[in-house]
């Protein structure tokens, strides 16, 4: 993973000292403090989304790596006591994703009908057998922003927000904007980082194994500025997630997450 930075914050005497209220994990070397260390590519070992999302219909609208960023605000989210009085404009929410056409899981029998014995793939019998099996919300679940638009509306979140859908940048994107959303007081509470489920589609990426996961942190106005947290920074950051493969969005934000529960 490249090894740039988030935008300075805007030069400021006046900025907020900023605490870390919370944090979220889901990887593929398991959940909360679980997931803190060693693990092996694939997906998030004993997820649920009906452990975390109560909307049961809502989790059918939604694909695996959108299930994971709404648990992870949730769960994030559970352990900030009163976050639920800050005032509905003052809460941000700030996530990065990966570009992608809908769960990879609702193409395979599609592809799968659609490539002759050989392995080659054959457009015309894609077309003849496999276009009807393609499930009929495979985009709309899909969509880049859902756990934008899913977490804020669980939350009521109307403040300051924003989708970064440019992969692993993304999500380091999301949990830096958080930071200084706070400190230049634009939001009291913001809650930011990344998800993505990309098990399944090794062949997007030339080859490379894939995982999934999900980590959001909690970013939240100190009300002593020796409870303050530096603005957070990628340097000696460890970078042993290289061994849960491919994380899309979720890379920087889980590798973050999990150098702080390593720290405890």
């Amino acid at each position: 993973m490249p090894e740039t930075h988030g935008a300075p914050a805007s030069p400021s005497k006046s900025l907020r000292p900023v605490s870390l209220a919370g944090m979220a994990l889901f990887c593929p070397a398991g959940i909360g403090v679980a997931g803190a260390k060693g693990g092996t590519p694939g997906p998030v070992p004993g997820f649920k989304a009906q452990n975390w999302i109560p909307d049961r219909k809502g989790i059918k609208l939604m694909g695996r790596g959108v299930q994971l960023g709404v648990a992870a605000v949730r769960e994030a989210l559970s352990q900030v006591e009163g976050w639920e009085k800050i005032p509905p404009e003052r809460r941000a929410l700030f996530v990065g994703a990966t570009p992608q056409a809908g769960d990879p899981e609702d193409l395979r029998p599609a592809l799968a009908a659609g490539t002759l014995e050989s392995g080659e793939f054959d457009l015309d019998q894609f077309a003849r057998e496999g276009i009807d099996l393609i499930h009929p919300l495979w985009l709309v679940k899909g969509l880049s922003n859902n756990v934008l638009g899913f977490a804020s509306a669980a939350h009521d979140m109307q403040g300051t927000n924003a989708n970064w859908c440019d992969g692993e940048e993304g999500g380091w994107t999301a949990i830096v904007e958080g930071w200084d959303a706070v400190a230049e007081g634009r939001a009291d509470i913001a809650v930011a980082g990344g998800a993505d489920a990309l098990v399944g589609a090794e062949a997007i990426f030339g080859g490379t194994v894939c995982g999934e996961g999900a980590a959001m942190v909690v970013w939240r106005v100190a009300e002593v500025e020796e409870d303050g947290y530096p603005r957070p920074s990628r340097e000696r950051l460890p970078l042993e997630i290289e061994q849960l493969g491919h994380l899309g969005a979720a890379s920087w934000p889980i590798a973050w997450v999990r150098a702080q529960l390593q720290r405890r």
